[in-house]
């Protein structure tokens, strides 16, 4: 699939965004505790630690939504990309409902590709949460059109006034590529992203959507 070198920048100035907030607060940490003092610099350095943190879980999670690099293999697929989204989420106004029977009666089955997929079907959930509310993950075993054995996975977003932009709706549209590069903007851009990998494995995201709700669905 070849891509524009638009979608690239796009992408890289979506990371840059998400990026600067927890390393902009490390900075004002370090600052504010050089004003304090060793002695008087402890909430400084709390204001550090937990922005490191943050910008660690972000880094980690983006290099697997976004790169080729693949798991770690320290434990199974579907918990090690769970952990990466509690981490991403902890501490905001979002909560994730993923418990770790969710998807693991699938052990190894899952491919990679599958993971990235979801993992930034988290990500587009998230924009469509902007009071906050809770992203609900759902897995299951089933067959795909051609009756070969398949995974569907769904991320649900709940919360008050919970809703999909215009553009990000676009963006997730199953179009031709020149059609859907129309309109990208770093506030989108993971939308196009997110479709783009659920075509490399012939399948694309549904959205649905109700009162309060967005529903992210692929079969894999």
């Amino acid at each position: 699939m070849q891509v524009d070198l638009k979608v690239v920048q796009l992408l890289s100035s979506r990371l840059c965004h998400d990026l600067v907030g927890p390393a902009g607060a490390v900075h004002n940490g370090i600052e504010l505790f050089q004003e304090m003092g060793p002695d008087e610099g402890a909430v400084a350095l709390k204001m550090v630690a937990t922005s490191v943190e943050q910008l660690s879980a972000r880094l980690a999670f983006f290099r697997l939504a976004f790169g080729l690099g693949g798991l770690s293999g320290r434990k199974p697929p579907l918990a090690e990309a769970r952990d990466l989204a509690q981490a991403f989420l902890e501490g905001g106004r979002i909560t994730l409902d993923w418990p770790p029977e969710i998807g693991a009666n699938m052990g190894q089955n899952i491919t990679s590709p599958a993971i990235k997929i979801l993992l930034n079907m988290i990500l587009v959930a998230i924009d469509a949460l902007p009071r906050g509310g809770v992203l609900t993950v759902s897995l299951a075993s089933m067959d795909n059109p051609k009756d070969e054995p398949g995974i569907g996975m769904a991320v649900k977003a709940s919360g008050d006034g919970a809703r999909l932009k215009e553009d990000l709706q676009s963006a997730l549209s199953p179009k031709s590529l020149s059609q859907a590069e129309q309109g990208l903007s770093a506030h989108n851009i993971h939308g196009f992203f997110c479709q783009r990998l659920a075509e490399q494995q012939l399948s694309k995201i549904e959205v649905s959507l109700a009162q309060d709700e967005v529903q992210f669905a692929v079969l894999v």
